[in-house]
């Protein structure tokens, strides 16, 4: 089977939406949350569907400022695709407020190394932590290396997630699409787990 033969298979997808806005709280991955869920309430137990973390850059205080080219994605069972372009045209209630534009799908593709921002495992020991990711891809019968990054922490209404940033590598056509699909750890709605391609590094042939 080939690459597009495998990516054909997902049943997982992403869906891109244009955004537009200024500044939002620093810790906002919790708002950003429940403003989705009031628009799309199934998203809120819907097994494995995520929020990918927003680009921003540091403001004033305690706000961070909307990259110009920050797009907000949710990554979604395929057959909720349909149901999640509703959130177009919507605004959200988050800092000076963000208007979802125009969506657009983007199917997931394997890649040999896949970066995620933060993972979380219950797991505060780097080391510890490491050893933990290892063991959950063997359950997940993927094969790949490991490396852990910076140290990160999140608040998330009355509770704090810890983790760290988590790149892998090495990684086959069918496990980055396993790992991708499945994720790892906690809080993929919070941004959590969340894997996508590492840009230095050439999709999988």
């Amino acid at each position: 089977m080939n690459v597009n033969d495998l990516s054909n298979d997902v049943r997982v997808t992403d869906v891109v939406f244009a955004i537009a806005g200024t500044s939002l709280p620093a810790e906002h991955a919790y708002a950003l949350w429940r403003e989705i869920v009031g628009w799309l309430p199934w998203f809120e137990n819907e097994p494995g569907a995520g929020i990918h973390p927003l680009r921003a850059a540091p403001g004033t205080g305690e706000s961070v400022l909307l990259a110009r080219r920050a797009k907000l994605v949710l990554r979604v069972p395929r057959e909720r695709l349909p149901d999640a372009l509703a959130l177009a045209g919507r605004s959200l209630a988050i800092g000076t407020g963000l208007e979802v534009g125009a969506p657009v799908e983007r199917p997931l593709r394997p890649w040999a190394t896949l970066h995620a921002q933060r993972v979380a495992l219950g797991v505060v020991d780097e080391v510890a932590f490491g050893d933990e990711i290892m063991r959950r891809l063997a359950a997940q019968g993927v094969r790949g290396e490991c490396m852990t990054g910076r140290r990160r922490m999140q608040r998330a209404g009355a509770r704090d997630i810890e983790g760290y940033s988590v790149v892998l590598h090495g990684l086959r056509p069918e496990d980055s699409l396993r790992v991708q699909c499945e994720g790892i750890g906690a809080d993929r709605a919070l941004g959590w787990g969340i894997f996508i391609p590492h840009k230095s590094i050439a999709a999988v042939a």
